[in-house]
Formats: structure tokens, sequence, C-alpha cells
């Protein structure tokens, strides 16, 4: 059952003071969706596909894009934490990033699909696509 935006809000109100409380700790991702009662229990398997880590992962979304909460959470190998102003800056450039290789492959992407069905200067037409 999804939960509503009140049960959103009370988790992601967990999660913020849980990671406030540990400080300038580094915290995985499995401890907290663990320490904080709110995400769904996970047994086993696979962590990084388990709904309490994507719960987790759009919770951390949600909050970095709130003026609700006054902290940045950034994540990375060692796991999540409440960021100091280095750790914000690293992460933003990593973040810019990733966001600028992906619009790189997509603008590829997108020249090489707007060419379906032009004529080269060899006279080949192209075709992008599957009939």
């Amino acid at each position: 059952m999804k939960p509503t935006h009140e049960e959103n809000v009370k988790r992601q109100d967990e999660l913020y003071s849980f990671l406030r409380k540990r400080g300038d700790r580094w915290t995985s991702m499995e401890e907290c969706t663990d320490s904080v009662p709110l995400y769904p229990a996970y047994f086993r398997g696979n962590y990084h596909n388990s709904s309490a880590r994507r719960m987790l992962t759009r919770d951390i979304e949600t909050i970095n894009g709130s003026q609700r909460y006054q902290k940045i959470i950034v994540s990375g190998s060692r796991g999540i934490k409440l960021a100091t102003e280095s750790e914000f800056e690293r992460f933003a450039r990593a973040e810019l990033r990733e966001v600028f290789r992906k619009l790189k492959r997509v603008r590829k992407i997108l020249s090489k699909g707007s060419r379906h069905l032009q004529q080269t200067i060899e006279g080949e037409i192209v075709e992008a696509f599957l009939f």
C-alpha cells in the first residue's frame, strides 16, 4: 500500500532527525532504514533493489529539495550524512558532472534519431528506427 503524504513527511522527519543525531558521521543506507522504524523491513537479497532503499532515496531527494529542512544530505560510497560546506561543494560538482555527461549522451541520441529517413551525401537513406 502506498504511504500517505502525512506518513511520508513523518518518515522524512525521522530520517532527518536520525541524521542530525549522527552528526558528522557517514551512515550506510541500510543502517538508516534499519534505524528508522518507519521504513519497510529488509531481510535478504539485494538491498540496492529493495523498496526500503528506493523509499530512502526518494526521501533524500525530497528533503534536499524542501525548504522545510535546513541541512543538505549528501551521499557517496561511504553512505549518507548531513553535509559540511566542503562536502556539499564536492557533491554538487559531482552531480553537475553526471548531469552534463548524461545531457551529452542524450544530445547524441537525439541527433541520431533526427536523421531518420534523411538522405546522406552519399545518397543513402538513414533508418534510425525499426519498422
